[in-house]
């Protein structure tokens, strides 16, 4: 994690301020980052400076968590806005960066009134009220005050200003409360807790000094406080306190030392002898104890262990952690002579605000010690400050990361996590929810879209959906692009708003399609019109998977012409585009040797064709003749292994025309004309030779990116040749290193996997993110493993998906069917596969990012070269050196 420690320099203050060190940081500052910096995280030392305002709040929202150390009204005496400063840590916080303290914890548990919001709890009392009004503090007060002493606390003041003990001076106290209240003349002894100094003033005039200050009406006062408590009402922090005294107080205060929800220590603070306040400064005498004094038990137990937990959600923080550096004072409210086990101590008050640690006090500056320093604490002291210090960095540490998982919590059923960083509130949502999709990062790396398209006239959207409408796999694509450091929303393409749909993602830095082919058509919509708004987005330098380009060429059936010289290819791959051309080749290919012609639209093995003569009349060489029209053929079409016969000229007018008069009788569920539009509207056949151990099966390779990840043998039913799904075929997994596809693999990933995209005209784009490539045995039987040759069959980048997510797909026997009924064996599989994705497109845009930034580099140098003339140039050297540091 990055944090940082924000200091205030007074430059109109000696030092920069009453607790600084003479390098002008704080005097414990050092040991709160070297906390940090010990538990493995960053933390940088950095100054508010008010005329940077706007400034120095776009550099920290950079940092995962930031730790305030200014003490309070030090910005004010630099000249700073207190307000100001704290609405910008709010909105850091609004962003999930921790702040310590926050301000609103900072404000709350600072607040008087806390103590009426934990008066129920073990440490606090039950008669305990706050006033902010000055009608019901005059009537509540004069009723408390005539039941007993109280105790009247402001709530803006510090070191005990504004703190009042207070006891009628003729000590006619009643006997139960409320049965009479107390007159405005009646006299009462005041002791206040800042200087210990006493008073004496009567009911009316103590009631005029809290709500309006010194007046006529208020009497003379010795205070140093300017009284008007209440001023600005309940939301500037105008309150009072009214708590029962404690007589016992004149025993001194127990301040327990909080590092997050563990106890470093306790510190008994004794007044002076006649004095009540133990504030620093009035003769109080300290003792320090360790967390585990036996004498404080009941109270350490009651406080940690069983009010502790209760505190942040009692002052309305519950969505806060326990601050990171805070103290608690108790005063001992039970009647003397209470067993120490039996005594019940309350909280007197909580301070988060610029705690210190006492034991760094000789590193800060006064007058005789103008040069004091870190290094001027004491051996015996430093190893006390550096016991807290590395609890101080493992609980932000266990705070940060607590906060960290709740952020990654999944969205629930209902929740949607898609709505930014980019603003996609102007397209239709058809979607129930985002159930299993991770939170978005807070400040992503590159920020993508996943795009789906939801089918209206078909049940649940598609066959491919979950209940929720996404596809079955969207959430597996998403968090590992999540995970990567990116943000990844789930869109919907809605044909009707195709201008409005554009026009957003072309705020993301990547678009995943995944929609199935044939979907943007079912649903009403122009598959050519969505795949020329994408090509506009790529020209803009926006990546998408895949794009248009990328799936047509790859998954062209031409594309087994273009590697036919690889390693992974066959030399004897025709493609036909044109009737003539086609009827002419076909003829001369057939009647050398059995063939697969293969239509270019078709999937899952509709219009590929495995094709041998009847008579098995084939010349020795190629080209020595052709077939004639009447010829028999014997052809299997690999969509469902029916087989069919029919003479040459009835296949070449089925091929071309589809059902004729002149192609014969069709059992085929295909059409048939598969020259169609011709080449530009993907009107083609491939020509390849027939490879008749493919009976044995294909191997399926699935890739992210340029990485192998697994390995499917697909064996056709017995009798069958194609292997596609629903015919009856075997499949069985393999990892990506498995030996007897040893040769295969390495001269895939090793020789041919860097020449694909060139040889398909597609060098400017990256490898997809994820894809396949099916592979059939072209080699004799009996050929050595090491030595078999593999050829491709097919490319596929159009919507490949992954399996081991199908359990999250609608079926007729899971109607509700979710990305969380992928059981726990395959969703880590899932996991796997997904981190890689989102670590392969990290790597592909950062290079894309870095490949940018060099050509505007290149363009820069350029300009400054540009600018020399033939006189020369005597800035030349500086605007090189300049254009070399950027």
């Amino acid at each position: 994690f990055r944090t940082c420690l924000v200091g205030i320099y007074v430059r109109s203050q000696p030092f920069g301020g009453s607790d600084k060190s003479s390098n002008g940081h704080r005097y414990d500052s050092i040991p709160f980052a070297n906390g940090m910096i010990g538990a493995g995280m960053s933390c940088q030392l950095i100054h508010y400076v008010h005329e940077e305002h706007d400034t120095f709040f776009e550099v920290v929202k950079n940092f995962d968590a930031i730790i305030v150390r200014c003490n309070p009204g030090q910005i004010k005496a630099d000249g700073g806005d207190q307000g100001k400063f704290d609405e910008g840590m709010r909105a850091l916080r609004k962003q999930d960066i921790q702040v310590w303290p926050a301000p609103d914890v900072m404000e709350f548990m600072g607040a008087k009134d806390a103590l009426c919001k934990i008066a129920d709890m073990k440490i606090g009392l039950e008669d305990t009220l706050a006033y902010y009004d000055p009608a019901d503090f005059a009537t509540g007060f004069k009723k408390t005050m005539a039941f007993q002493p109280r105790v009247i606390k402001q709530n803006r003041g510090s070191s005990g200003e504004g703190i009042w003990i207070i006891k009628l001076k003729s000590g006619d106290y009643c006997k139960s409360y409320g049965e009479r209240s107390c007159s405005d003349d009646e006299m009462l002894d005041l002791m206040e807790a800042n200087d210990n100094h006493s008073e004496e003033h009567t009911v009316a005039e103590f009631i005029e000094f809290c709500v309006s200050g010194r007046t006529s009406k208020s009497g003379t006062w010795a205070s140093k406080g300017v009284g008007k408590y209440l001023e600005g009402g309940k939301e500037a922090g105008g309150q009072l306190v009214d708590q029962r005294f404690c007589p016992r107080i004149v025993e001194g205060e127990l301040r327990y030392n909080m590092v997050g929800d563990s106890l470093v220590g306790i510190i008994h603070k004794k007044p002076k002898e006649g004095g009540i306040s133990a504030v620093g400064g009035t003769g109080s005498v300290y003792t320090y104890y360790g967390p585990k004094e036996k004498r404080f038990k009941n109270l350490t137990d009651n406080f940690t262990k069983e009010d502790l937990p209760k505190i942040m959600p009692a002052l309305g923080l519950g969505e806060e952690p326990i601050p990171l550096w805070w103290t608690s004072d108790f005063i001992n409210s039970s009647p003397e002579g209470t067993e120490a086990k039996d005594e019940k101590w309350i909280v007197g008050e909580f301070n988060c605000s610029c705690v210190g640690i006492s034991k760094c006090l000789p590193a800060y500056c006064k007058d005789d010690t103008p040069n004091a320093c870190y290094t001027d604490i004491p051996k015996k002291d430093l190893s006390e400050v550096k016991r807290i210090s590395d609890l101080l960095g493992k609980k932000a540490t266990d705070i940060l990361v607590t906060e960290a998982k709740k952020r990654s919590k999944p969205a629930e059923a209902g929740q949607f996590f898609s709505d930014g960083p980019v603003d996609v509130s102007s397209l239709t949502k058809v979607v129930k929810d985002d159930l299993g999709l991770l939170p978005q990062p807070r400040k992503p790396r590159f920020k993508t879209a996943l795009t789906g398209i939801y089918v209206r006239s078909q049940p649940g959207g598609g066959t491919d959906k979950s209940f929720n409408g996404h596809r079955y796999d969207s959430m597996a694509f998403a968090n590992g692009i999540i995970q990567a450091g990116m943000s990844c929303q789930l869109i919907n393409y809605v044909h009707q708003e195709h201008d409005k749909f554009f026009d957003v993602v072309k705020n993301f830095d990547a678009i995943i399609v995944r929609c199935n082919p044939g979907q943007i058509k079912a649903d009403g919509g122009d598959q050519g019109k969505f795949d020329n708004g994408m090509r506009a987005i790529r020209k803009k330098g926006i990546q998408v998977w895949p794009a248009p380009d990328v799936m047509e060429f790859m998954g062209a059936k031409d594309a087994l012409c273009k590697i036919a010289t690889l390693n992974i290819g066959l030399e004897d791959t025709l493609a036909y585009y044109d009737p003539t051309v086609f009827a002419a080749g076909f003829k001369k290919t057939m009647a050398f040797q059995p063939r697969v012609i293969k239509q270019n639209r078709g999937s899952s093995g509709e219009g590929i064709w495995i094709i041998k003569l009847k008579s098995s009349d084939y010349c020795k060489t190629y080209g020595e003749r052709s077939c004639g029209d009447d010829e028999v053929l014997d052809l299997m079409e690999a969509n469902d292994n029916h087989s069919e016969e029919h003479t040459v000229g009835e296949f070449i007018e089925f091929c071309v025309n589809g059902r004729t008069g002149k192609s014969g009788e069709w059992t085929s569920k295909g059409v048939g004309k598969y020259l169609e539009g011709g080449k530009d509207a993907g009107g083609q056949l491939v020509d390849q030779r027939f490879c008749p151990r493919i009976v044995e099966g294909e191997l399926r390779y699935n890739m992210v990116a340029d990485t192998l990840v697994g390995i499917i043998h697909k064996k056709p039913k017995e009798g069958g040749i194609s292997a596609v799904g629903g015919t009856g075929s075997v499949y069985t997994f393999y990892g990506p290193k498995e030996k007897k596809f040893a040769g295969l693999t390495k001269s895939f990933l090793t020789d041919d996997l860097s020449k694909i995209m060139p040889s398909l005209g597609l060098e400017s784009e990256p490898i997809p993110l994820w894809w396949t490539s099916d592979f059939i045995n072209s080699s004799p039987v009996g050929t050595d493993p090491k030595d078999e040759k593999w050829i491709v069959g097919e490319f596929n980048c159009s919507c490949v998906g992954i399996s081991k997510c199908l359990p999250a797909c609608v079926t007729e026997d899971a109607e509700k069917a979710s990305y969380s009924d992928i059981p726990r064996k395959d969703m880590t599989e899932v996991k796997k596969i997904g981190s890689l994705l989102g670590r392969k497109a990290i790597g592909i845009l950062s290079k894309g990012a870095a490949q940018e930034r060099q050509d505007k580099q290149v363009e820069s140098l350029k300009q400054i070269l540009k600018s020399v003339s033939a006189e020369g140039n005597s800035g030349l050297v500086e605007k090189l050196m300049n254009w070399k540091r950027s």
